[in-house]
């Protein structure tokens, strides 16, 4: 999709003291250049809210649907249910039969996202404005009329088990496994929205009904585009389709966090060279005012043991520390290495080291740094979508989607220092590999 019009300007060296969040601009249907807050709108269509950006600088079209709730909508039986219930529906629905479906979603050159995460279920479409109404329709019909065959399930179900087997089979995908069920066990965030072995297998086509019925209510909705479409096409698409459904009583809330517990280690033993570590703790909210803090402070140390780790030392090929940015954040310490009895005391040496940082210098810099790699990966019409989404469920209005560059400015050596102290804490942590290459002691002591 395309870049925002600006882009190459904002990226020129030697605008650290710019903001790029201000200079960025979209083009309106008249070809004009404008600030790109300054054309975003947010309405109502049947109960749907609807966030809209127009950009015309070329013909693209980026549509994010999100069905909101997450895990929070699961229980261990249902876990995987709604991506399943959305991939099945490729196979038909009401108006557009399986002997037609995908031969007429074919034609539109639209590409189909189903795409899962701890607070919503993504479900949306990438295309062009001239194929916009058809490939809108097909799309809110599978959404809303599915077929549901059984032959259909069977197919979708047997794709879905073979990719949770594959990431078990996969060092690093059974890492992430391990770490996520140690460090949000209790929480909604522990189960897997795209299901696990044991609840795939028991879900059919009349589970996936009862889940249509229930779930696919407006109140669940959240509809960002950003693209070559006018709001008047907008409100028509969603007049015509999604406006139909029951309004439903669904209200979204923030997470609540999880009881903190002491650190833990699991180790599972595997035959490899290469050793897997990952280890989750707990963020805070969204919404809390120290969440900026906790941000760079995550973003900090990730450059931080990538330096000690992989560049100075050559210790491993993938060293860091990841941050899920959602209702409740999780900051996170990820290594691959063969030499895991000399990387850990390492990785603990930057924790320590951020935990007692001096006072007195600026992060200007670094956050100005961090704003512009951002936005340079964060340009696209769908991440642009994903950000104004992101600002109105976490921070209450999308409004707020440039706020969030502009807090990030004002973060302080001591906010960093408070975040490190308050948040780098009982952390949890997986390892698979040779479990004789290492103590637990070098995990439970962070």
């Amino acid at each position: 999709m395309n870049r925002l019009t600006t882009l190459a300007a904002v990226f020129l060296a030697g605008c650290a003291s710019a903001r790029p969040e201000q200079q960025m601009s979209v083009t309106t249907a008249e070809g004009r250049l404008v600030p790109l807050d300054s054309i975003t709108t947010g309405f109502t269509v049947g109960g749907v809210r609807v966030i809209l950006r127009p950009n015309y600088a070329t013909d693209a079209v980026a549509v994010n649907l999100y069905l909101l709730g997450g895990t929070r909508q699961l229980t261990p039986e249902t876990q995987g249910i709604e991506p399943m219930l959305l991939r099945v529906a490729e196979y038909g629905s009401a108006h557009y039969p399986p002997d037609v479906s995908r031969t007429a979603w074919g034609r539109t050159g639209s590409r189909l996202i189903v795409d899962t995460e701890s607070d919503w279920t993504l479900y949306g479409f990438r295309g062009i404005r001239q194929e916009f109404d058809s490939s809108w329709n097909i799309f809110a019909d599978r959404l809303m009329r599915p077929t549901l065959a059984t032959s259909d399930v069977k197919v979708v179900r047997d794709r879905m088990l073979a990719s949770v087997k594959r990431r078990r089979d996969n060092p690093d995908g059974l890492v992430s496994l391990l770490a996520d069920s140690m460090a949000f066990a209790g929480h909604s965030y522990a189960l897997e929205p795209d299901g696990v072995e044991t609840s795939l297998t028991t879900i059919d086509s009349a589970a996936l009904a009862r889940y249509a019925r229930e779930q696919m209510v407006a109140s669940r909705m959240l509809l960002v585009i950003v693209g070559a479409v006018s709001r008047s096409e907008v409100e028509a698409a969603v007049t015509g389709t999604l406006s139909a459904l029951p309004a439903g009583s669904y209200h979204w809330t923030l997470p609540t966090p999880s009881p903190r517990s002491p650190s833990s280690v699991a180790f599972t033993p595997r035959p490899a060279m290469t050793n897997y570590i990952l280890g989750w703790f707990q963020g805070p909210a969204a919404s809390d005012d120290d969440y900026p803090a906790f941000r760079m402070a995550t973003a900090w140390l990730s450059s931080r043991v990538a330096t000690a780790v992989r560049y100075q030392r050559g210790l491993s090929y993938s060293a860091g520390a990841p941050m899920r940015e959602r209702g409740v954040a999780a900051g996170g310490i990820y290594v691959t290495t063969t030499n895991p009895a000399t990387v850990m005391p390492l990785v603990k040496l930057q924790v320590d080291a951020l935990r007692n940082l001096p006072t007195g210098y600026s992060m200007r810099p670094f956050a100005e740094q961090f704003i512009m790699e951002y936005f340079a990966e964060n340009s696209t019409n769908a991440a642009q979508a994903d950000f104004l989404a992101r600002a109105e469920l976490y921070r209450g209005d999308f409004h707020k989607a440039s706020q969030s560059m502009e807090d990030l400015r004002h973060v302080t050596m001591s906010g960093i220092r408070l975040a490190a102290n308050k948040y780098f804490r009982q952390i949890h942590f997986a390892y698979v590999g040779d479990t004789t290459r290492v103590t637990r002691e070098l995990f439970t002591t962070f």
